[in-house]
């Protein structure tokens, strides 16, 4: 690992763990960051920063991936309600025709668990 990737991962975990704090703070972003002496946008390039690198830790589907037959003893359904209303989302991805909306509230367990099942069922 070169210096820089150190420094890279280094601030990655950094920042994720100044995000969860003011997650579980349970205070608005902007409150939370006043709190604590950070400017609102470095909080919320932080969070970007941390979102793409999770995005980077899944792995690649190809092609292939999508057309392999799913076992019936792995595979679960769930009965969901459809909103009436949408809530509002700062990045949306399209899969299969299906929609998964995050906000900048979202947290790193949250993205991954949800980005995970999407790669089973895909």
């Amino acid at each position: 690992m070169t210096t820089q990737e150190v420094k890279h991962h280094y601030s990655i975990q950094k920042w994720t763990s100044i995000i969860q704090e003011c997650i579980t703070s349970g205070l608005p972003v902007r409150q939370w960051c006043n709190q604590n002496g950070i400017l609102e946008g470095s909080y919320y390039y932080w969070l970007k920063k941390v979102r793409l690198r999770t995005l980077e830790d899944f792995p690649t589907v190809t092609p292939e991936d999508i057309h392999q037959p799913v076992s019936q003893n792995s595979t679960v359904f769930a009965k969901l309600p459809i909103p009436q209303k949408r809530m509002p989302a700062d990045v949306i991805l399209s899969v299969n025709g299906m929609e998964i909306g995050f906000n900048n509230t979202a947290t790193v367990e949250l993205i991954h668990a949800v980005l995970s099942a999407v790669n089973k069922v895909c």
